[in-house]
């Protein structure tokens, strides 16, 4: 496969995926109000801290795993591995993180938070790493965008008849399910992986340290909102869930290039050019977080004013703190998921990003005195930390094997 054709897979698929979505928040948005918009945010906030603890580290390493994998019957091992470890962690995480989006809910709010925040944690069991690593796009296309895609369609119709907010996480919910189910009929014949219990404790060990450091990530990754809403108010809280929505929409673009890649990077030995791979994919990286950060500022008020309602907008002060941090996750995550991880340094990654939630967590606290833009400069300052310890680590790696390849 050409890296053309990567771009265009790895592009457009994950596009697909977060695109549909969009048709949908502005009717929820509208439909919910401030109040309900904020509830609606917060809980996502909480849902996605709790993807990334059940994650449990996949979403870094599971695309090294499966791409350095030497056959397929491997890869479908570690798939069914993963799912399970995931799974696992999913059902504690989740039911703990419904009862907080709960209990940070406005009044009348609790039991819609909750159902948001599990449809939300769902996303633990994407299958776009272990599509990354074996390099074919086509598994995230059929077994995730587009059920995902159709899931939305059904929501948007039912949403725009009933106003009843409650589709919004069902429909979120059906579209996971039914593609996963699809996947596991396809790779096993079952409704299930199989499951090896000594395999999966294995996993546990294996990725403790990494699923610590992504869960830690989570930890300040997600907490601007909850934060703005109980510190600031729910006003606060509901324009940085429309920025926040914009901003991530806008990392689909690090994550497309990422995902591009990752395989093209890591196929061939150092020996066979690997270093020159590096080097452009940093320089790409480099690339888009200068015109990404750029436009996300420039144009991110506009967009949520447009889109999402000018009763739930952001301006210009709360997307300066998205815009930077845009630039500097586009510039890490080659890092760590290239250079890093690969190099088996999963402790190196630990320590900066326990750095960053340690800085930036107290940090939104204190910059909150200031507004949601003062929250959003904390999450800002988190992924400085982190690109400062990365980056050092990684430059370290990379100067020793150019070294070794002059000898």
């Amino acid at each position: 496969m050409t890296l053309l054709r990567r771009f265009l897979g790895f592009g457009s698929v994950p596009l697909l995926a977060f695109i549909a979505p969009l048709f949908l928040l502005p009717v929820v948005s509208r439909i919910a109000g401030t109040d309900g918009w904020a509830a609606i945010g917060s809980a996502q906030a909480v849902g996605t801290f709790v993807a990334m603890i059940a994650s449990f580290g996949w979403n870094v390493n599971g695309g090294a795993i499966v791409a350095l994998a030497g056959s397929d019957e491997r890869r479908s091992t570690v798939y069914a591995d993963s799912f399970w470890s995931r799974l696992a962690v999913l059902l504690v995480v989740g039911a703990i993180g419904a009862a907080v989006s709960a209990a940070l809910a406005p009044t009348g709010y609790a039991l819609l938070s909750a159902f948001v925040t599990v449809a939300t944690g769902v996303a633990a069991l994407t299958v776009t790493w272990y599509a990354v690593g074996a390099g074919t796009p086509r598994v995230v296309l059929y077994y995730e965008a587009l059920p995902i895609t159709l899931s939305v369609a059904c929501a948007l119709l039912v949403l725009l008849l009933t106003s009843n907010l409650y589709f919004y996480p069902f429909f979120t919910l059906l579209g996971w399910v039914t593609g996963l189910t699809m996947l596991h009929r396809n790779m096993y014949g079952r409704l299930l992986p199989p499951l090896q219990l000594a395999r999966v404790r294995g996993v546990f060990r294996s990725n403790l340290a990494i699923a610590l450091a992504d869960g830690a990530g989570g930890s300040y990754t997600s907490a601007p909102i909850p934060i703005a809403q109980g510190t600031i108010g729910v006003g606060a809280a509901a324009g940085l869930t429309s920025a926040d929505k914009i901003y991530r929409v806008a990392l689909v673009a690090v994550t497309v290039l990422s995902n591009a890649l990752q395989h093209w990077v890591l196929e061939r030995d150092y020996s066979d050019g690997r270093l020159r791979r590096h080097a452009v994919s940093l320089s790409l990286h480099l690339a888009l977080a200068v015109v990404g950060g750029t436009l996300l500022y420039a144009l991110g008020p506009a967009a949520t004013s447009i889109v999402l309602g000018a009763e739930v907008a952001a301006d210009h002060a709360v997307f300066a703190g998205y815009a930077v941090t845009f630039a500097i996750i586009s510039m890490t995550t080659p890092i760590i998921r290239n250079i890093l991880v690969p190099a088996g340094a999963n402790r190196v990654v630990l320590i900066a990003i326990l750095g960053a939630a340690v800085v930036g967590l107290p940090m939104m606290f204190v910059g909150s005195a200031q507004g949601a833009a003062g929250v959003v400069l904390g999450l800002a300052l988190s992924e400085l930390v982190v690109l400062a310890v990365v980056g050092f680590a990684a430059t370290r790696i990379l100067l020793s094997e150019y070294r070794g390849q002059r000898r």
